[in-house]
Formats: C-alpha cells, sequence, structure tokens
C-alpha cells in the first residue's frame, strides 16, 4: 500500500526538474498523476517513465482557460483531484530593477504568480465536491529575501506565499490544505541556463551542505506534505535549501 493509493495527483511544471521528479514520486508511492507543462516534447517523457499511472496534458499556466481545462481534462480522465503541485515557473531575464522591462516583469508575474491563482481557482472546486485536497505551491527562499536582478521572480514568489496563506485560511474548514515550499539551489535546467559557472561556485560556498540539491530532495518534502503525516500543516512555507537562508558564516 502507497500512500496515495486512489489519489490523484496534478502537476505543472513536470516536465523535468523538481515537477518531473515529484511525478516519479507520487506515482512510485500509488497515486495517478497528470503530468502538465507547456513543454509537450518533456512532459511525454517524464509520462513515458511512469506508464499507465500517469497522462500528459499541455498547459499554459499563465492562460486561465488552459488551467481549467487541465483540471477538466484530469476530471475527464480520473474522477477527481486530491492534490495539486503547482510547481511551473520561470526565472526571466536578469536586470536591476529600473533595467526590467514591462514585457519582462509581465511574463514572469503572469507565469509564476497569475499561474498558480489560476491553477488553484479551477482545482479547488473540484477538491470541494470529494471532501477536500491539498495545495503545494513552489515559491523560493527568494520569496523570503531579496535576489539581485530578479526583481520580478522575488516579488512573484513572495506573492505566492502570501497567496498560499490566504488559501489555506478560506478553505481550512473545508478540508482543503495549502502549503508553499521554498527551494534554495537546486541542479535544474533553470538554474543551469540562468547562473554563471561563478555563481554556482559562489552559492555553493554559500550553502551549509555545500551543494545543489537534486530535484528528488525537494520532491521528498512535497510529497510529504501532501500526505496524510502532515495532516495538521496548512498555511505554512518550509524551506528546502540546505541552510542557505539561516543566516552568513564567517570563514574559518
Amino acid at each position: 500500500m502507497g500512500d496515495f493509493d486512489g489519489k490523484v495527483v496534478l502537476i505543472t511544471g513536470a516536465a523535468a526538474g523538481i515537477g518531473r521528479a515529484a511525478a516519479i514520486g507520487f506515482a512510485q508511492a500509488g497515486a495517478k498523476v497528470v503530468v502538465a507543462d507547456i513543454d509537450v516534447a518533456g512532459m511525454n517523457e517524464t509520462v513515458a517513465s511512469i506508464g499507465d499511472a500517469a497522462i500528459g496534458v499541455a498547459v499554459n499556466v499563465g492562460d486561465e482557460v488552459s488551467c481549467q481545462a487541465m483540471v477538466d481534462a484530469t476530471i475527464a480522465k480520473f474522477g477527481r483531484l486530491d492534490v495539486l503541485f503547482s510547481n511551473a515557473g520561470i526565472s526571466g531575464n536578469r536586470a536591476r530593477t529600473a533595467d526590467v522591462s514591462t514585457q519582462d516583469w509581465h511574463h514572469v508575474i503572469n507565469i509564476n504568480l497569475n499561474g498558480v491563482f489560476f491553477c488553484a481557482r479551477a482545482a479547488i472546486p473540484e477538491m470541494l465536491k470529494t471532501g477536500g485536497g491539498v495545495i503545494v505551491n513552489t515559491a523560493s527562499v527568494d520569496g523570503q529575501v531579496g535576489m539581485a536582478t530578479v526583481p520580478h521572480y522575488v516579488a512573484s514568489k513572495h506573492a505566492v506565499i502570501g497567496l498560499t496563506k490566504n488559501i489555506a485560511l478560506e478553505y481550512g474548514k473545508d478540508n482543503i490544505r495549502a502549503v508553499a515550499i521554498a527551494p534554495g539551489f537546486v541542479a535544474t535546467q533553470m538554474t543551469a541556463q540562468g547562473l554563471a559557472e561563478e555563481d554556482h561556485a559562489l552559492l555553493n560556498s554559500m550553502i551549509p551542505l555545500g551543494r545543489a540539491a537534486r530535484p528528488e530532495e525537494i520532491a521528498n518534502m512535497v510529497l510529504w506534505l501532501s500526505s496524510d503525516k502532515a495532516s495538521y500543516v496548512t498555511g505554512s512555507c518550509h524551506n528546502v535549501d540546505a541552510g542557505l537562508v539561516s543566516g552568513f558564516s564567517l570563514p574559518g
């Protein structure tokens, strides 16, 4: 028996990285998994790695119609939705605040914040029909502190934490739990493309464990938060950062 036998889990941003690791983990724990992403090729690779327990649904989380269609496809296939892991996100082009273009600002906010809202708004009514559920939203340690040259990303992730708290307050009595995760430095395609080698070295030097996380290490927290083991956990944000934002240590 797995922790998620009989449960249906919907994951956005599941074509690679944390989303793919979580999709595989949920399937191994007994869930039926809806793998959703705008990257159809990567999405199909994730589905193939799971097998019959998964289906793929193409989605643009920045489009409310697409998000509703994704949830509708989940219900049409499996009849219910128990866990929503809103994980899709982008880092955006790096620039200081005064140099961020309006287009870049809106694009990052639309995917990282509006996407989380659109997905939750579509999922909550389905969870209410079956007596509850769990929503896990991917924020970031940059949702708790600033990080120069990504003001749109930082703002979006701070807002995701606030939205998560609101969902928890509004739907707790309906047996819907809402939590956020705040990953630190994770070895994914996004960080590989968005950070220079010297940035990787600097971040590793700042992390008490001295290394980036593997996507599976973040997924492990998502699975725990989504399980009945975390039945009294809601409205909170959980760092998975190896101590990155714990403070500063001097050499020696």
